[in-house]
């Protein structure tokens, strides 16, 4: 196991070296100054002091040098300095990554307690009315746009129904630790974030339980007697579960990444917005820094998927 874990861990340097390198590149490359960004609609400025500007920013040298220099304050645990908001990027960081977190962790919940379910019942009636509306609730979880979502929940229960904030993660004056607030003002994003997760995993769990419940081990349960609810739930069910770990692998990261549209829809102060307003912005180490963040948890993610992946199979090891 130790070897299979270290050669995982090996494998990952080169991709998350490999994510950073192309990431800064098209950035830098990417047509916009954010220096000129900076300085538009200031009629004084000099060319004299946009020039010291960029140099004080390490944004007159070319763009191999420039990564170089990033990478080894990056490697000092250094991500440098918001351009746009003049504050040190890791504090920027630490502040709107638990809320993103938050945010994902809720949404990949609501995801498998409402899509795993979904999912069996759907197998459990095969061909019936009820197969064929939760299919239907799939293909739409799919085809829905995750902003126009937001933008209905918002009209609908927001304004039209009051039961849910319109935006933000706390009510005006409240409590940092009060949870059913904060848990009011979750149910929207959370929810906005989750249809692409629901409709993966009931369409998931109906095809694996479908293809489950063909194999003889379900046959012979069903011969020495046993409900079939017991079959369906405690034989087919688990050893369906197993394709399930896969696709896991790298969904938290996934949601941090779609959280971008969900939190600028729902005006919540997480990493995703952050990253909205710093790439309007050009504010390129907020973006490295949210790239890093970003991929680090999904390499993370995917070496733990292997690791249980291969605890469930032990086959994956060889």
């Amino acid at each position: 196991m130790s070897r299979f874990v270290t050669r995982r861990l090996l494998q990952a340097i080169p991709t998350f070296f490999g994510i950073t390198l192309i990431t800064f590149a098209l950035f830098r490359l990417s047509p916009g100054d954010p220096v000129d960004l900076l300085v538009f609609g200031v009629p004084d400025m000099t060319a004299a002091q946009v020039a010291a500007l960029r140099h004080a920013y390490g944004l007159d040298q070319p763009v191999p040098i420039q990564y170089l220099n990033w990478l080894l304050r990056f490697l000092h645990g250094d991500f440098g300095q918001s351009f746009l908001y003049h504050r040190p990027v890791v504090e920027m960081i630490g502040s709107a990554l638990p809320n993103t977190i938050q945010l994902a962790l809720a949404a990949l919940l609501l995801a498998l307690v409402i899509g795993v379910p979904l999912g069996a019942v759907a197998a459990r009636s095969r061909g019936s009315r009820l197969d064929q509306a939760i299919r239907i609730v799939a293909v739409g979880g799919h085809a829905v746009p995750g902003f126009w979502f937001g933008l209905m929940f918002i009209l609908v229960l927001s304004v039209q129904v009051p039961l849910f904030p319109v935006s933000g993660m706390l009510t005006l004056g409240a409590s940092q630790w009060d949870i059913p607030d904060r848990l009011w003002h979750l149910v929207g994003p959370a929810l906005t974030l989750s249809l692409a997760g629901i409709a993966n995993y009931s369409r998931l769990m109906r095809t694996e339980i479908l293809d489950v419940i063909r194999q003889d081990f379900v046959r012979t349960a069903r011969a020495k007697g046993l409900r079939e609810q017991s079959v369906l739930m405690v034989h087919a069910l688990r050893n369906a579960l197993l394709p399930l770990i896969t696709g896991l692998g790298g969904v938290l990261a996934f949601l941090v990444s779609g959280a971008v549209i969900v939190e600028s829809v729902f005006s919540w102060p997480g990493m995703g917005r952050l990253a909205y307003e710093a790439a309007r912005s050009k504010d390129y180490p907020i973006v490295m820094a949210v790239v890093v963040t970003s991929s680090t948890m999904l390499l993370v993610s995917y070496i733990l998927r292997d690791i249980a992946y291969s605890v469930a199979d032990p086959r994956v090891r060889r």
